[in-house]
């Protein structure tokens, strides 16, 4: 790909890589979509980070979980358990987006429970997906203490008894801090900001295809959901893939993930998906070449739902 989707949102609106990395998700991958909408997009996000103990068991944990209130979903789960003490002194006051670097950065630390991480990353979406949550998604709300007891009686089930549960709620409003433009005014293009968190890490990845029911590759577009598999060899893609799932004991496997950027040439096709913030994958395709897919989400009327 000639340039990442993320890079050319910040150039457009001048937001930092956290935010353009969600707006991009809230808006199913349509650049024109989140250009338009970083203005206003995230009253409507709350994020819950903590950290979680267990002192019997000795084990350590992280875990991260970002809301959509308007559509009452959740958009991401995140988690981290290890033997590693260090990984509790993690701060919760620290942006979310560094926040979530942090966990990535623990995954790779010695002393990481691969499985247990994932345990705890389908505790917390079981959790935040359970008609119990619903109070989560009323916007305005603050929540600390008792709120999380459900959550941590879950978490519970994982890391055994004896849990210390720490929690932070952030609200994202960037509306309230910038000009909402008309949208027949075009938003100024500018540099992205100096010191913008994070980067972006591009695996080499193959996508599955389908020759009977499948889409042609040069039909794909943002927000498509395909099964792609990482068969990057460097030693980081191998354990990111086994962290993702994409990697079984005979070898590489495909997940599904959402097509970030489509770039066409002639008779050719370059995928961009995306696995996690800050995790992508790029592939070249011929473009009668069918892929398979898991479903194309519908465009205009998620997006006239989702500002009201």
């Amino acid at each position: 790909m000639k340039k990442d989707t993320v890079a050319l949102l910040m150039e457009e609106t001048g937001c930092d890589r956290s935010e353009a990395e969600l707006a991009l998700q809230l808006c199913s991958y349509d650049l024109e979509s989140a250009v338009q909408a970083v203005p206003r997009l995230f009253q409507h996000v709350v994020i819950f980070k903590g950290r979680v103990r267990s002192a019997p068991e000795s084990l350590y944990g992280l875990w991260l979980a970002i809301l959509n209130l308007k559509e009452g979903r959740l958009l991401r789960a995140r988690a981290v358990v290890s033997y590693n003490p260090a990984v509790y002194a993690s701060e919760l006051d620290t942006h979310w987006f560094d926040f979530e670097g942090r966990l990535y950065a623990c995954r790779l630390w010695a002393g990481t429970a691969q499985g247990l991480s994932q345990e705890l990353e389908a505790v917390l979406s079981k959790t935040f997906d359970s008609p119990e949550a619903k109070p989560f998604y009323e916007e305005g709300k603050r929540f600390s203490g008792d709120a999380f007891a459900p959550l941590k009686a879950a978490m519970g089930g994982v890391l055994g008894g004896g849990l210390d549960l720490e929690a932070r709620q952030d609200v994202l409003d960037l509306g309230q801090f910038r000009e909402v433009r008309p949208s027949a005014s075009p938003p100024p293009r500018t540099r992205p900001k100096r010191g913008s968190r994070g980067g972006t890490l591009v695996l080499h990845i193959a996508v599955e295809p389908d020759p009977e029911a499948g889409v042609a590759a040069s039909e794909l577009r943002a927000g498509d959901l395909v099964y792609a598999s990482i068969n990057d060899q460097r030693d980081i893609a191998q354990y990111l893939a086994k962290l993702f799932g994409a990697r079984g004991e005979s070898g590489p496997a495909p997940i599904v993930v959402p097509v970030e950027a489509v770039e066409r040439t002639e008779g050719r096709v370059g995928l961009r998906v995306r696995f996690s913030a800050g995790v992508c994958g790029d592939v070249e395709l011929p473009g009668p070449l069918k892929v398979k897919t898991s479903r194309r989400p519908a465009r205009g009327s998620w997006w006239k739902r989702f500002i009201g």
